[in-house]
C-alpha cells in the first residue's frame, strides 16, 4: 500500500503536519510506504523557494492584504478553482502515473483543490484525504471530491456540517504531530521552585525583538527561559551568551524534548505549535496575533481554557507573564484541561482510514 502525502511550505505546519502523518501511517501499517511530495517543488521546480519566500514576507509585513485575502476566498465558497488549473491538472495526471499511490492524503487547501478538480475532469476515484491544518471550517478546505476529512476539533467538525459535508465523512482527529510529542514523562514542579518558560516563533522565526523584553524576563530569578529561534539567525546572533537566565537554541530537532520539560510554552498561535503543546500537555501562552488562521486558534485556546493570550506592549506582557507562573492554581488548571482535551482525540482514526483504503463497503468505511 502505497500513499502519497501532498503538501506544501506555505509556513511550515503543513510540512511538518505531513511528517508526522508519514510517521503515524507507518506506525498504524509499518508495510504502507508513506511518500511526501512537496507540490510546489514538483510543479515549479525553477521558482518554488521564490514563492515560498514571498508568502513568508507577506505574512510578516503585510499581514492585513493576507487577512483580506482569506476572508474573500471564503465567501467564494467551497470547490476553488485554483489559478493555472489547467497546468496543475496536468501535472497532476504525470505525478499520479510515476506515483501509483493507492491513495492521497492532503495538508494543504490547493493540494485537496487539485486533486479534486482532476477526479472531477477523469472520473478517477483515488481516495482522498483532507486533513485541516488549521482551527477552521474555511471554504478553501471543502472540495466536492474529498472522501475524508480529519478535522481538529468538535466545531470545526460542525462546520464542515453545516457547510454541507456529510458527518460520517468527517473525524475529529486533532492536528497531527510527531510521535515523540506522547513519549516522555511530563515533569512535576521543581523542588528548587524555577519555573521552565520555552519561547518559540514557529517556522517563520517570528519572535518578539525588544531587548527590553528578554531583559525583563532574565531578571525574573524564579524563572528559566529557553528560546528556540529555529532559522532566524538575526535574533539568535542578538540573544545568544547575553542573558543568565535565558538559553538560546538556533534550529533542534528535540522540540518535544524542550516542551515536555517546560512548564509552559510561549509562541505564535500556530495549530502545529498548539498541538504540539497539547500532546506534551503543556499550556501555551500566545503573542497577539495577527493572522486571521491564528485568531481562530486563540479562540480555540481561550475556551478550553488551556492557555493565555498575552498583551502586546512587552513591558506589560513580561509582568503578566511574572503573575501566571507565580500562580500554581492557574498553572495546574491549564494543565488539567490540556489533558482532558488530549483525550477526546482517537489516535486509531489512521489504523481505520489505511484499512478502509480499497475497500468497498461504503456503510463500513470513511472513504
Amino acid at each position: 500500500m502505497k500513499i502519497l502525502i501532498m503538501t506544501g511550505k506555505f509556513g511550515m505546519g503543513h510540512f511538518s503536519a505531513a511528517h508526522s502523518l508519514a510517521k503515524q501511517v507507518q506506525k498504524a501499517n509499518p508495510q504502507a510506504e508513506a511518500a511526501i511530495l512537496d507540490l510546489f517543488e514538483y510543479v515549479f521546480p525553477a521558482c518554488s523557494n521564490g514563492v515560498y519566500q514571498a508568502f513568508g514576507l507577506m505574512v510578516t509585513h503585510c499581514s492585513g492584504a493576507y487577512n483580506s485575502y482569506y476572508n474573500r476566498m471564503e465567501k467564494k465558497g467551497p470547490d476553488l478553482r485554483p489559478a493555472f488549473l489547467p497546468y496543475f491538472l496536468k501535472k497532476m495526471k504525470q505525478l499520479l502515473e510515476e506515483e501509483k499511490p493507492d491513495a492521497v492524503l492532503s495538508t494543504l487547501p490547493i493540494c485537496s483543490q487539485i486533486v479534486s478538480w482532476y477526479k472531477s475532469r477523469t472520473g478517477d476515484r483515488i481516495p482522498l484525504i483532507t486533513c485541516i491544518t488549521d482551527i477552521s471550517s474555511h471554504s478553501e478546505w471543502i472540495n466536492a471530491n474529498t472522501d475524508c476529512y480529519l478535522v481538529p476539533s468538535r466545531n470545526v467538525k460542525f462546520g464542515l456540517v453545516k457547510k454541507g459535508v456529510e458527518s460520517r465523512r468527517i473525524c475529529v482527529y486533532g492536528i497531527p504531530v510527531s510521535p515523540e510529542f506522547d513519549e516522555g514523562e511530563k515533569r512535576s514542579a521543581k523542588s528548587s521552585g524555577v519555573k521552565q518558560i520555552l519561547i518559540m516563533g514557529g517556522g517563520l522565526g517570528i519572535l518578539p525583538e525588544d531587548p527590553g523584553f528578554y531583559e525583563e524576563l532574565n531578571a525574573c530569578g524564579h524563572m528559566k527561559v529557553t528560546v528556540i529561534t529555529g532559522k532566524n539567525k538575526e535574533i539568535y546572533n542578538k540573544l545568544h551568551g547575553r542573558y543568565e537566565n535565558i538559553q538560546v537554541i538556533g534550529y533542534t530537532d528535540e522540540v518535544y524534548r524542550y516542551m515536555q520539560e517546560a512548564d509552559v510554552v510561549i509562541s505564535k498561535p500556530g495549530g502545529i505549535t498548539l498541538f504540539e503543546t497539547i500532546h506534551s500537555g503543556t499550556p501555551i501562552l500566545v503573542f497577539e496575533p495577527f493572522l486571521q488562521q491564528e485568531i481562530n486558534n486563540t479562540g480555540f485556546i481561550v475556551r478550553n481554557g488551556i492557555g493565555i493570550i498575552l498583551k502586546k506592549n512587552p513591558e506589560v506582557c513580561v509582568r503578566e507573564i511574572d503573575q501566571i507562573m507565580k500562580d500554581d492554581n492557574l498553572l495546574n488548571s491549564m494543565k488539567r484541561n490540556v489533558k482532558q482535551l488530549k483525550q477526546q482525540y482517537d489516535q486509531g482514526i489512521i489504523d481505520h482510514i489505511l484499512s478502509c483504503v480499497g475497500c468497498k463497503n461504503e456503510e463500513a468505511c470513511v472513504i
